[in-house]
């Protein structure tokens, strides 16, 4: 009660202070302010730090290092909803290259002969001080050569994955060049905001890089504490080079003391830590507790984004039935995606999120938008399916397996539903459910299917089709193998030539492509939310400035800690 009497005080001043027309006090809050913490439920909060150094190429290492370690390039948060609103910044390891702008380097180009990459430094970025392992001092262009040298010369390094490098050279103490031999049209992904690439020094290295108590880079924050299950704590960096410009002002970043992960395993533990404001932000919040949470804590501001993996029912195109195109139309038929979308998620999903979801709004193709063939996949027509398969030989329907991963709830309950959709067209579908291991190894030694369920990080264009869609990859259980798909790939990482708007259009139809020649049973892709408490400033949802990285997003938020007493917490 006493909570509930704070809230409508503080209502009733507000509306009052508009009332008299004293503006500048009613937007006081939105002066930035500095000081405080911001505790954090992040993407991911269930799981621990899996490795601080990026010799080990773990997918998760920027995700705990952005704070204090830095990349070559990130995404210009300028562009996002702060300022002028060309992207929102939720993907997962997409960032448009005109979205992107220098972080550790001021500037870049092309060199043609011999073919390579300059990086041009910014001057006066600093290393921080971390007793026992370095003392503070300039970084420069040595530091970027040995880092990406040591990153590429890893046992654990990615196949292919920076092979097009020849060398990295320091041309002089504010340029580094990486000589090329042949060109990557996606190398910006490769190393420049990438999982793997932030720039680490040497005297890490020498202390012993595993320990996060040796961890220290460029950022905005520093690592001082980490509890394993419990908390990771960064704290403020003062010596940090960058700032940002707030309603035309500049300020120097960044604005909270510091920042605190909450590691919580248990959902209804996270959920309890938002709602008593034990945690200032959740950023992922399942759509079935977004209603219950508007009741219980009208307060929160809220962002829909959609879930960054994408998940289908991969049929495996080098076997019966499943080489026959009309098979692999039939079941798509058979699968009322609307009913999906309203019964299973109660509304909250998108009917085609696979290749190529909606958030890359300048290469997906809604499903109004595609050609007939490719439209008619997503509509629900039973009566066709069976035309179809009794065309293909079927009249009867057949019987086929499906691995299954018992990692999540949803994809076990889709997989369901499915087996339900199907078995009213004649075909029968028998799930062999598997703990996520033993499902891999399946894939991963082509030992699946006819059939499996695949979820899979969207990455980005140039990552997903080479890793579905090309043959021989590890991550293609359609065994899709089309020489258009492959050689229309290969082409537009390879050619130097190709502009932006070249590459737009091109992905944008092989895209469409896929979708049409129905490897998989698509299905939607839901929604998720994140939730923030209104002393919660400067944020407006955006979730990762690079492949998994939301360490410079969170350097731009400031704490109202007044307001957060108002309302009645601490």
């Amino acid at each position: 009660m006493k909570r509930n009497i704070k809230r409508i005080l503080l209502s009733l001043l507000i509306i009052g202070t508009f009332m008299l027309g004293s503006f500048t006090l009613a937007f006081a809050a939105e002066e930035p302010r500095y000081g405080g913490s911001l505790k954090v439920l992040n993407l991911i909060p269930y799981l621990n730090p899996i490795a601080w150094d990026n010799y080990d190429w773990n997918w998760k290492h920027a995700h705990d290092t952005g704070f204090y370690l830095e990349h070559l390039l990130a995404g210009d948060l300028q562009k996002g909803p702060k300022g002028t609103n060309e992207y929102a910044f939720q993907s997962s390891a997409y960032i448009p290259p005109h979205i992107v702008r220098g972080e550790l380097v001021e500037s870049w180009e092309v060199q043609k002969d011999p073919l390579a990459l300059v990086f041009h430094l910014r001057k006066g970025i600093y290393w921080q001080e971390k007793p026992g392992v370095m003392k503070a001092r300039e970084f420069v262009a040595n530091d970027v050569v040995y880092s990406m040298t040591r990153l590429a010369g890893s046992p654990k390094a990615i196949p292919l994955y920076l092979e097009f490098i020849d060398r990295w050279e320091a041309k002089d103490k504010y340029t580094a060049v990486a000589y090329l031999k042949e060109w990557c049209g996606n190398w910006q992904y490769r190393f420049g905001w990438g999982y793997y690439d932030a720039i680490q020094p040497p005297e890490m290295e020498k202390a012993g890089g595993r320990d996060w108590k040796n961890a220290c880079g460029t950022g905005p924050y520093m690592i001082t504490d980490y509890k394993s299950g419990h908390n990771q704590t960064y704290t403020k960096n003062p010596n940090y080079w960058d700032k940002t410009v707030i309603d035309g002002k500049q300020y120097q970043l960044p604005f909270t003391d510091n920042v605190k992960y909450l590691i919580i395993k248990d959902e209804s533990t996270r959920l309890a830590a938002l709602r008593t404001g034990k945690a200032d932000m959740m950023m992922y919040v399942n759509w079935k507790y977004v209603k219950m949470l508007k009741k219980t804590c009208p307060d929160l501001k809220w962002r829909r984004y959609m879930n960054p993996v994408g998940s289908c029912l991969a049929l495996r195109m080098d076997q019966k039935p499943f080489d026959d195109i009309r098979i692999r139309r039939a079941l798509n038929l058979a699968i009322n995606q609307q009913e999906i979308i309203d019964a299973f998620y109660g509304g909250n999903a998108y009917i085609i999120g696979y290749p190529f979801p909606k958030v890359w709004s300048e290469l997906h193709t809604p499903v109004d938008k595609l050609p007939e063939s490719a439209r008619e996949l997503f509509t629900y027509n039973p009566e066709k399916a069976k035309k179809l398969l009794a065309e293909a030989g079927y009249p009867n329907g057949f019987t086929f397996k499906m691995q299954v991963s018992n990692s999540t709830q949803e994809g076990l309950d889709l997989a369901a539903l499915i087996v339900a959709y199907l078995a009213k067209v004649g075909v029968k579908l028998e799930l062999e459910v598997m703990d996520y291991p033993s499902y891999l190894s399946k894939m991963t030694s082509k030992n699946h299917g006819p059939a499996y369920y695949l979820s899979s990080d969207y990455g980005n264009p140039f990552a997903i089709i080479r890793k579905n869609f090309l043959p021989k990859q590890t991550w293609n259980p359609y065994m899709f193998n089309d020489d258009y798909v492959t050689n229309t790939w290969k082409k537009a990482i390879s050619d130097p030539n190709l502009s932006e708007e070249e590459l737009k259009e091109t992905f944008k139809k092989l895209n469409v492509y896929i979708i049409d020649q129905a490897p998989a049973i698509w299905t939607p892709v839901a929604y998720r939310y994140c939730a923030w408490w209104p002393w919660v400033k400067n944020y407006h949802g955006e979730l990762r400035v690079g492949a998994y990285r939301p360490g410079p997003i969170f350097a731009r938020i400031w704490i109202d800690q007044e307001l957060k007493k108002k309302m009645g917490f601490k």
